[in-house]
């Protein structure tokens, strides 16, 4: 019975000096994100890269790159605003004036960067399409200015 109590009793104290070890450690750094800047305190604007906006005879692929301004790629996100037009437009198309607004997907993605693209088919030769990207990371918007491409003519002979 002394034997038992015994081994009872140091286990109670072996089991205290294992507590007070992990609390001492918890009490070192209470509140280790306090030591951590938060990512979103040195984000700045995404910016545009490049536009490789491509045409054929019957389709349109958008695609453009943009730094991700400090940002993981994962917060970043890019919307293509276009419009189709018959002809070149004597002034250049008002945002409000670009009837589709659709959503790209990541194309590629870098540590720094993020390739966005969206694909369209069905479009006769000679239509100019009007366009501007948007482009959001966590804290910041982008609007590119807007610009045009014409779909490829099928050229016979």
């Amino acid at each position: 019975m002394r034997i038992l109590r015994s081994i009872l009793v140091c286990g109670c104290i072996g089991m205290s000096f294992l507590a007070i070890s992990c609390d001492k450690e918890e009490d070192s750094n209470p509140n280790p994100s306090t030591n951590i800047q938060h990512p979103s305190s040195k984000l700045s604007n995404p910016s545009l890269r490049m536009n490789v906006t491509t045409t054929t005879y019957d389709d349109v692929t958008f695609r453009c790159s943009f730094d991700n301004g400090g940002d993981t790629w994962e917060n970043m996100e890019c919307t293509v605003h276009w419009g189709k037009y018959n002809s070149k437009q004597s002034k250049t198309p008002k945002l409000s004036d670009l009837s589709h607004h659709e959503s790209m997907r990541q194309y590629a993605t870098t540590s720094k960067s993020t390739t966005f693209d969206k694909a369209h088919a069905g479009f006769s030769g000679g239509t100019y399409i009007y366009y501007y990207f948007e482009c959001k990371n966590s804290k910041y918007t982008t609007k590119t200015d807007v610009t045009y491409c014409i779909i490829k003519r099928m050229t016979i002979g």
